[in-house]
């Protein structure tokens, strides 16, 4: 029991210096070699930690080769831009002046909903006002807004402007959500006279659409492949 305690305390020292030395945090912010890392060495502790008959060092060389190996890796990342971009990848700007890089989101692997979810976490509902959003290396959504929106608020000028409300997603990459859709008085015969109306192509060719609170719509047609 006391040979257990004394590997356990080992161990747990060991992985904590080895996170240290791969830097200060956290965990949604580590790159995707960093987290390869990290989940190797909780594997690599665990093998002398529940076994007592593997030798200690079976967990602690592995451990000290794949932090050596991190270090090197961030070292390379620091010096050389090309080799950052092969370890931790490239920002993808998924919007554009508005209108959402549909090949960039699909290579990102990113759905729309994914996308409408990010932004409305940072509290970010209205498409329209959005210059440029970029998927980061990490995973991470930011958003820049245009000049014009991003400068004075109404509060400022001393105007209380209308509540949008939030946007419901009526169309998602050619599927119509039909509670979506209920819940903003209309159906689908009613949905395709609008579009057909408006100029735009049956719901099956739209990418996305949004209706707010106050009836404003998005619309964004799918691209050609």
């Amino acid at each position: 029991m006391q040979v257990l305690f004394v590997r356990a305390i080992i161990l747990y020292v060991t992985i904590i210096a080895a996170m240290r030395a791969m830097g200060k945090r956290q965990l949604g912010q580590l790159s995707a070699s960093e987290f390869v890392v990290a989940m190797m060495i909780s594997e690599l502790a665990s093998i002398p930690m529940q076994d007592n008959n593997i030798p200690l060092l079976y967990g602690l060389i592995p451990i000290i080769v794949l932090v050596g190996l991190e270090y090197i890796s961030t070292f390379g990342a620091l010096k050389s831009l090309r080799f950052r971009a092969i370890v931790s990848g490239r920002p993808a700007i998924v919007l554009r002046e508005g209108k959402i890089d549909q090949r960039e989101l699909h290579r990102s692997r990113m759905s729309v909903d994914e996308l409408i979810e990010e932004l409305r976490k940072k509290g970010i509902t209205d498409l329209d006002t959005l210059r440029y959003v970029i998927l980061e290396p990490g995973g991470e959504v930011s958003a820049i807004r245009y000049s014009a929106d991003d400068s004075a608020t109404p509060k400022d000028l001393g105007v209380t402007p209308k509540e949008h409300g939030l946007p419901m997603t009526i169309i998602s990459d050619g599927r119509v959500i039909g509670r979506n859709l209920s819940l903003r008085g209309m159906d689908r015969s009613g949905l395709e006279k609008w579009l057909r109306e408006n100029g735009h192509p049956s719901p099956e060719r739209i990418f996305l659409m949004t209706i707010d609170d106050i009836g404003k719509i998005y619309v964004e047609r799918k691209e050609e492949s």
